[in-house]
């Protein structure tokens, strides 16, 4: 009876301890993200009449292939992320761009700097039930209000 008390109480410590810090469910935006519109907001500037994303996020890379449509017309875009800081070089429209992207408490952080020397800090995360992706912009430095905010509805896998 005594042995049994004794592993009693050992199994009840062992489950009662701290088990270090708590491991972040993994987020994965793989699929096919569409705009919602009335949950988006861009500011100054009018929404798109549609946009979407198609993202393979495979480990530490993402690349996001988007299709917009807006008062300039149809474009597509075409970016390769890495979520370990490193930079990462895209083109978009004949332009440059530099990026770094990591994870801050289960979001995506991206900070992009233009061939101009644009700034622009971009934030995504994802909805506990993984249907809803929130991007939010942040032209210059992430402080205060971002200036866009995109809600995206998964729409596939």
């Amino acid at each position: 009876m005594n042995r049994t008390k004794t592993l009693a109480c050992l199994l009840f410590a062992i489950a009662a301890a701290p088990q270090g810090p708590a491991q972040e469910k993994k987020i994965d935006f793989t699929g096919r993200w569409v705009m919602n519109a009335a949950g988006s907001n861009y500011g100054r500037m009018p929404l798109p009449a549609s946009y979407a994303e198609v993202i393979d996020h495979k480990g530490g890379s993402l690349t996001i292939s988007t299709t917009s449509e807006d008062q300039r017309g149809a474009a597509k875009t075409f970016m390769k992320l890495t979520t370990d800081d490193r930079e990462n070089l895209n083109e978009v429209n004949g332009n440059e761009f530099r990026s770094k992207s990591h994870w801050d408490a289960g979001k995506l952080i991206t900070t992009v700097i233009g061939d101009r020397g644009m700034r622009m800090v971009e934030v995504r995360s994802l909805s506990p039930d993984g249907k809803t992706q929130t991007v939010e912009i942040y032209m210059g430095e992430m402080q205060g209000k971002p200036q866009m905010t995109r809600v995206m509805q998964r729409s596939g896998r």
